[in-house]
């Protein structure tokens, strides 16, 4: 039997510990910009009316020009119109003049006509770039 050469033995680690480090989870990494978890988030706390939370959210721009109050004046007229948001039918992403909208289709409690969108502008850095809510029927058209 001849003694192995260092470069033989790294050859045979490597080939044996192959299918181990195929079998290792990935590492954990953070959700995409545009990822779901991250607008049923801002979904979630608007309707749940955590307007801080909404707020801070927002972009720099979004920041100054809006109030907890006008955030919580629009749930109001959301929830004086249509109630509560009883079922989600569909959640997608569209582009819409370039930008990412996170489009969250539902039924409500007190709007048996059609269902309602809450419309979400994500911008690249994840934040809330603009909002909207509309029956489905009168949705902006979107990017082609």
């Amino acid at each position: 039997m001849r003694p192995a050469t260092v470069p033989s033995l790294i050859a045979a680690l490597a080939l044996a510990t192959a299918p181990l480090a195929a079998q290792q989870p990935a590492p954990a990494q953070a959700a995409p910009k545009d990822s779901l978890a991250l607008a049923r988030k801002y979904a979630t706390w608007f309707y749940a009316g955590q307007m801080d939370s909404v707020l801070a959210h927002h972009s720099a721009e979004g920041r100054a020009e809006l109030t907890t109050d006008a955030l919580r004046e629009r749930l109001m007229e959301v929830a004086s119109r249509a109630g509560e948001e009883d079922s989600v039918i569909e959640e997608k992403f569209v582009k819409r003049n370039g930008r990412t909208q996170y489009w969250r289709v539902a039924k409500f409690t007190a709007y048996a006509d059609e269902p309602l969108v809450l419309r979400l502008v994500i911008l690249p850095t994840g934040e809330i770039g603009g909002m909207g809510f509309n029956p489905l029927s009168r949705t902006p058209p979107v990017d082609p």
